[in-house]
């Protein structure tokens, strides 16, 4: 369960409210969404640094250090950020297009598709649906 602030009641249309009104006073508008996509692939890939050797860590015995949920929150946020200016840029709505995606998701890999074989019946609807489309 994530833990509430006092930001965690805003809507989703409040926070591009707030972010609209943020870009506006620093003019950071009309930017171009190749950039901005870069920006999301760059705040990724810093985000991705926080577990970058965990596994080679975990390989050889050793222990993973603790992470700082701030800062990784921080991280996200960052993608968050730019994903929001990147739907305003190519007029997406970020709800809808999450909402279709959920419900093609959803036909795709109905709930009981792992008791039909686990990750290998992952793997063989990804092929096949790759096949078909």
């Amino acid at each position: 369960i994530m833990k509430e602030s006092k930001h965690s009641q805003m809507t989703f249309q409040e926070l591009w409210i707030v972010l609209d009104q943020f870009d506006i006073e620093r003019k950071w508008t009309d930017l171009d969404p190749s950039d901005l996509a870069k920006s999301i692939m760059l705040e990724w890939a810093e985000l991705l640094e926080h577990f970058q050797r965990d596994n080679t860590l975990v390989n050889r015995g050793e222990e993973i250090p603790n992470k700082s949920i701030d800062e990784i929150s921080y991280e996200v946020a960052d993608i968050m950020i730019y994903l929001m200016k990147f739907c305003r840029e190519m007029n997406i709505d970020i709800v809808d297009a999450l909402s279709k995606k959920l419900e093609k998701i959803a036909k795709k890999y109905p709930p009981d598709y792992k008791d039909k074989g686990g990750y290998d019946e992952y793997l063989r609807i990804k092929k096949e649906y790759r096949k078909n489309n």
